[in-house]
């Protein structure tokens, strides 16, 4: 009997353990790496744009080449289903970096059924960029010229999650934080913004600041310069350059961000909000365009005060415009509320907006100048 289970046991190890029930090859699938969603608002209809991996040209020399498809539906998988009808292979989106939305849509539908369809699907990746076209479509931007990659989307990603540790003008916001911030408590959703320019007779995709949403709505815009005072307020500051004039018009300097790190606290007193923003950043002169001997004590302990000075303003000003232009709180002070004292924040949740508008700020910034690249007498 024992042998009979055992023979019957193996007979079924060969049958179900014998592979991948859905194995497919690299000749049977088309390899997504990215997706602009654009709409034809005259009719309703969602238009995609597919970048796909050309396996058939890549590796020649060493190279990786894009091929795109584009497809319409009534809805977004409707479309993506549609571009079947163009291929031969199963479209594989599990390599999928970078999602772009136009802001047509942005603006006038949200973006939450997008964000919700790419969740449901098994294949995405959760950490794929999601950014918005600045251009009139999202196209636009996929169909750019690459300067490192010829895949545009691995382009567009690998900016973006790098940029807060060179320029520090835009933000990295993948799918899953992009999901929890539409559904979270006191913190309005930013997305890192893309712009197509012209570089040596080329049309290339470039990184121009953030998006604001309120909800999911597209609800404006931040510049890259302001957008780096964002990043010191939500403590993202990871390198960048700041540069300012000091003495006369004409004299200016030049300072790379090594570090920076910022400790905010909000409190609330008789129905009012305050916020507390302490940085403290280390910085390195690199370019000095004045008559000023950063080899003095004296000297650098001034910069150091005017460098203070010229953060705190920004800051400052970057956080009052939120309060009176946008009326949004897009750096998450009601969710650090929220964190802090649950029981607060569900007392003033549905009014939030308000409080956040008449909030009282105030900002102190700590800057070190740890080189000057001065030897003598440093």
């Amino acid at each position: 009997m024992r042998r009979m289970i055992s023979f019957i046991s193996m007979i079924l190890c060969c049958i179900f353990l014998s592979g991948c029930w859905n194995y497919k090859g690299l000749d049977d699938i088309d390899i997504v790496t990215g997706l602009a969603i654009d709409k034809d608002q005259g009719s309703d209809i969602y238009q995609i744009t597919i970048e796909i991996v050309d396996t058939q040209t890549s590796g020649r020399e060493g190279e990786i080449s894009a091929k795109y498809i584009d497809a319409e539906g009534r809805t977004i998988f409707d479309a993506i289903r549609n571009s079947k009808k163009k291929l031969i292979n199963k479209l594989y989106g599990g390599n999928m970096q970078t999602l772009i939305i136009s802001k047509e849509i942005a603006e006038a539908e949200g973006i939450s059924i997008i964000i919700e369809e790419l969740l449901r699907d098994g294949e995405p990746r959760e950490t794929m960029s999601i950014v918005i076209s600045e251009e009139e479509t999202a196209k636009e931007i996929l169909l750019t010229d690459g300067i490192d990659s010829n895949i545009i989307s691995y382009e567009i990603h690998e900016m973006i999650i790098e940029d807060n540790k060179v320029t520090a003008s835009t933000v990295d916001m993948p799918l899953y934080q992009t999901y929890n911030s539409i559904k979270g408590n006191g913190k309005a959703l930013v997305l890192p913004v893309v712009r197509r320019i012209n570089n040596i007779n080329k049309n290339v995709a470039e990184g121009n600041g953030i998006a604001l949403f309120k909800d999911d709505y597209l609800h404006g815009f931040l510049s890259p310069r302001d957008t780096m005072y964002y990043l010191f307020i939500v403590d993202k500051v990871r390198g960048g350059v700041i540069s300012f004039p000091i003495g006369d018009l004409d004299e200016s300097i030049s300072m790379e961000i090594k570090d920076s790190k910022t400790d905010t606290k909000i409190s609330s007193n008789q129905n009012k909000i305050y916020v507390d923003i302490n940085v403290k950043v280390k910085l390195n002169i690199m370019e000095v365009k004045s008559q000023l001997n950063i080899s003095n004590v004296d000297e650098r302990d001034k910069l150091e005060t005017q460098t203070e000075e010229y953060i705190e303003k920004h800051i400052t000003e970057l956080f009052e415009k939120a309060q009176s232009e946008y009326e949004i709180d897009i750096f998450g002070l009601g969710n650090l509320l929220y964190k802090k004292d649950p029981d607060l924040w569900r007392k003033i949740e549905t009014h939030w907006d308000e409080l956040f508008q008449s909030a009282v700020i105030k900002v102190k910034v700590e800057a070190d100048i740890i080189s000057s690249g001065v030897l003598k007498n440093y």
